[in-house]
Parts: structure tokens; sequence; C-alpha cells
């Protein structure tokens, strides 16, 4: 089965290529979405500047489309290009990282039936500790790029995530009820490395504060290792 993999960066798209591949799936080509509206519900925004790196990063090609701001507007753009998509590259179905939004998974899944494509969804409602603890355990490493929580400093933006680090984010799970992989808005994540990819992401940018309790981690330069 060929498989078009929808590829934000962040950890959830990561973690459902990688099931994706392990399952023994085809995936010729990743499609990433930059809606123009930051606060967008139905697409990750944050740390996008790296998108063009994505294809060297996972040695798979990658496609990045342009969106408009308006929910229709991206759910169009969805449905138009995985139509275009079907064609050029045989595509038999689409993956994506949704975890828990069922506003994320049913509009996925509509643009794919309206595209004449299966939807697959390989980490649905997995258990969040058990999430965190496996992506650990695999050997994927990964940074926030924005926050909207208390429990985060604009110092834990744009850098590794550390052991340590996780085991803060993960108590502060615990003290105030989050979820631990973040599914609550809390926080944002952009991959570095994952077991399957080809490179490393490497970036360097700076920190915009934009609430007492909320930032975001702005990539200035970015490069594959």
């Amino acid at each position: 089965m060929r498989v078009c993999c929808l590829f934000s960066g962040g950890k959830d798209s990561a973690f459902a290529l990688h099931r994706l591949l392990l399952s023994g799936f085809e995936v010729p080509v990743l499609l990433t979405i930059r809606s123009d509206d930051p606060d967008s519900w139905l697409y990750h925004t944050p740390g996008l500047e790296a998108a063009h790196l994505f294809s060297d990063l996972t040695g798979i090609r990658t496609e990045v489309v342009r969106s408009g701001k308006v929910s229709k507007e991206e759910q169009e753009t969805l449905r138009r290009t995985l139509v275009d998509m079907k064609e050029r590259y045989d595509l038999d179905a689409i993956c994506s990282g949704a975890l828990l939004s069922d506003f994320q998974r049913m509009r996925f899944s509509h643009a794919a039936m309206d595209a004449g494509l299966i939807s697959y969804t390989p980490i649905w409602r997995k258990d969040g500790w058990k999430y965190m603890e496996e992506m650990g355990e695999f050997g994927f490493s990964y940074m926030l790029v924005s926050y909207a929580s208390p429990g985060f400093s604009p110092s834990d933006l744009g850098v590794e995530v550390t052991t340590a680090m996780q085991e803060r984010f993960m108590e502060n799970a615990r003290k105030w009820g989050m979820h631990p992989a973040f599914e609550g808005g809390e926080a944002e994540t952009m991959i570095t490395g994952a077991p399957l990819f080809r490179k490393r992401l490497e970036v360097k940018g700076h920190v915009e504060e934009t609430g007492e309790y909320s930032a975001r981690f702005i990539i200035e330069e970015a490069r594959t290792v």
C-alpha cells in the first residue's frame, strides 16, 4: 500500500511515520501544509521555517503547500492537494499523527475520502504516558517550539529536550492534570532526530514571549547534519 504521510515536523507526525514504515507501508511522499493562520486548529504551525529541510531530514520526498487562514480554506487545500497527489504518486491512503483531536482526525478523514483515499491514524488514542516513554526508548529526540501553559519557560524553547527536562514536563503534567504529550495545547514540538530518519535537525533562532504563560520559538537558521 502506498501512503502519503501528513508531516508537520512535530513529534506526533514523526512517530506516526515511524509506525507506518515499521508496518511495511510504502511512503513515496510526505505532505506539509503551511497555514497562514499561526493559531490554526487544524495544522501545526510553529517551526515550519525549517519545512524545506524535511526531505533531507527524513530521506523521503516532501511537498510543502501553503494554505489560507480560514478553516474551510485549510480543509479545501488539503482535499485539492490529495486529489492531485493521488494521481501523481499512485496513492492508496494518507497517514496522520492525530492523537486525541477529533477536530483534526475527522477533517483529515473527510479530505481523504473525498480524494478516494483511506485515512490511517496509527497513534490514535494511544496512552500519552506510554507514548512519551516509547519515544525515549526508540531514540526519538525533539524540542519545544511553543508553549501556552504554566510549567514552561522561554529557556525550554529551541533546545533539544533532555532527560531532566522531560522528567520536569511529566511532573508538571501530573501536578496540573495536563496531557503528558501536550495534547491540550500546552506545547508544540519539532522533531530533531528519529531512528529511521537519514539525518538530524539543528536550528538557531529567538524566542518571542506572547503572554505570561506563552511563548514561541522563531527559527532563523536551520540545517541537517
